[in-house]
């Protein structure tokens, strides 16, 4: 993480009496300006998605914590947590307490600062780790998460099993092959179900959540960018405005076809494990 952003985190603050998501936003904004965000890839939604990095936003993550029944006496560890969103959400309106993980240290570092900014910091904490690779204890928690929709071969499977304990609930969201001569890298939900059931769990939940994608995430995005053009014109230019509305509408079209999706998933892992 260089200097100049370590620089501009320590000036941030938020006022009273203005929408926090909203503060929040405004000061994510300048650090995709620059480039700083995502760390490492260009991505034109993360933008217009902000804090909660993920199709479905906030909606998303209510949807899959009621599923998943996360409540107050739950220790929860978020994988590719991003700059914490949902981690934060899940705080606010749970109760639980969250441990998220990240492998970008500027990730982490945002995330920590707008968790204090937002008086969380006593329940959500962040380490800098790759998801496959978590440095703390086996069966340390009671619900594993992620929205980031990790690599559909279900790799990074056996590290949450080892982090989560006996009983304790898996939720993430995933994409997914919706047609056979679709995404031949993809697995489809039946697939993912399966590999989840010879993983060592008893799925709960798993539906193919592609049209509320649409709904909640890629057609409020493009909303966002066409209603708000000439701000993020001035912000990231003419070129990033062009390529972010061709990047979009190929998702959406994508989408609409059957081509692409994505699939929720929650399960609970069996005594024994």
């Amino acid at each position: 993480m260089n200097d100049e952003l370590q620089a501009l985190i320590a000036d941030w603050c938020l006022h009273d009496g203005t929408d926090t998501t909203d503060q929040t936003e405004a000061l994510l904004e300048p650090l995709f300006a620059r480039g700083w965000l995502p760390d490492g890839h260009e991505s034109f939604g993360a933008i217009l998605l902000g804090e909660q990095y993920h199709l479905g936003g906030a909606e998303d993550t209510r949807r899959m914590a009621d599923l998943a029944g996360v409540s107050a006496s739950d220790r929860l560890i978020d994988l590719a947590c991003y700059v914490g969103g949902p981690a934060r959400q899940l705080a606010r309106q749970y109760g639980c307490e969250v441990v998220g993980v990240d492998i970008s240290q500027a990730h982490i570092a945002i995330a920590e600062a707008i968790t204090r900014l937002c008086g969380l910091d006593h329940g959500v904490s962040f380490i800098s780790a790759s998801a496959d690779a978590v440095p703390l204890p086996d069966a340390s928690f009671a619900v594993a998460w992620s929205q980031c929709s990790f690599p559909s071969d279900l790799r990074w499977l056996a590290e949450i099993t080892r982090l989560l304990a006996p009983g304790g609930r898996l939720a993430f969201t995933g994409l997914i092959r919706r047609t056979s001569t679709s995404n031949a890298d993809a697995l489809s939900l039946q697939q993912m179900t399966d590999r989840v059931m010879q993983s060592g769990y008893r799925v709960i939940s798993a539906e193919d959540i592609s049209e509320f994608d649409l709904e909640y995430g890629w057609l409020p995005a493009r909303r966002k960018l066409q209603e708000n053009e000439a701000h993020y014109r001035a912000l990231m230019g003419e070129e990033w405005v062009c390529r972010a509305y061709e990047s979009l509408d190929a998702d959406i079209a994508q989408w609409k076809s059957g081509d692409r999706g994505d699939a929720r998933v929650v399960a609970v892992k069996r005594e024994g494990l």
